[in-house]
């Protein structure tokens, strides 16, 4: 499916190849977005929509009433929408992620009707923006080299943990009091453990990277992540070998996000 799907956005893109293109929109968003909904059996025609309201989520700003308002549209757009979806699955099953949760839910009774609609809602959220700002930083990171293909080749690994668009683990609480490091954290306040701090930690020892998490909380979306990363970038400098950044790279716009480290936009000229 990731094959199909990642050849198809290619042939798109090789037609509007003269010039400079956006390769975000043109290759980073579609590909994680078709494989993401496939998976997940969401209609295709929801998809541009879900990737809207997943942005607004992950760029929101809290000093922004604006931006408030956008949070909150979305979040409600997307329950409902997952919701209406759950329904349509029950009436009609198909071979999708959400078909399965549905009958683990109503056969088995497996799952609360809300832990449904939230799986959904985070499989979603977390496999699009992560897929899409992944592909992304590791296209910015290479395509300033003289031989990017090259170099992914021979540094897969290393490239996409510096390019991991999350830098933070999912935020705690803390439920006492603490003192951490001289540091004081009052019970009640959040906390985002680092992930780079950690990978960049000399006590790492050479164990894996954290990017992905580790033992019963490594992330069951690694695979599909690891399968469009590796359609869509070196599937890239295949095609196009002389692909280059538009501009330079120091001037590349990286979002606002409380969350998510990723590009507004990626110009790149793909012929010379």
């Amino acid at each position: 499916m990731v094959q199909r799907i990642s050849a198809a956005t290619f042939q798109k893109l090789d037609e509007k190849a003269s010039g400079t293109v956006d390769l975000l929109q043109q290759l980073c968003v579609p590909v994680p977005a078709l494989v993401i909904g496939e998976l997940l059996g969401v209609p295709a025609d929801r998809y541009g929509e879900l990737r809207d309201a997943a942005t607004a989520m992950v760029t929101f700003d809290a000093s922004s009433k604006e931006s408030a308002v956008r949070l909150a549209e979305a979040v409600e757009w997307l329950a409902g929408t997952f919701t209406r979806v759950v329904g349509a699955k029950r009436d009609e099953p198909g071979d999708d992620l959400i078909s399965g949760w549905v009958r683990a839910r109503d056969d088995a009774d497996l799952l609360s009707e809300d832990e449904l609609v939230s799986l959904a809602f985070l499989m979603m959220l977390a496999g699009l923006e992560n897929a899409v700002h992944l592909c992304g930083n590791i296209f910015a990171a290479l395509l300033g080299s003289d031989d990017p293909l090259a170099i992914w080749s021979a540094r897969r690994a290393e490239t996409m943990a510096a390019a991991n668009p999350l830098p933070f683990a999912i935020r705690r609480f803390a439920v006492e009091d603490l003192m951490i490091g001289g540091s004081s954290i009052p019970k009640g306040d959040t906390v985002l453990l680092s992930l780079f701090g950690a990978d960049s930690d000399p006590a790492r020892a050479g164990r894996p990277t954290l990017m992905f998490g580790r033992g019963p909380h490594y992330c069951l979306g690694a695979q599909v992540s690891d399968m469009i990363v590796d359609a869509v970038v070196p599937g890239l400098f295949k095609r196009f070998p002389r692909a280059r950044l538009a501009i330079p790279e120091s001037e590349l716009a990286y979002r606002a996000s409380w969350r998510s480290h990723g590009l507004v936009e990626l110009s790149v000229r793909l012929r010379d």
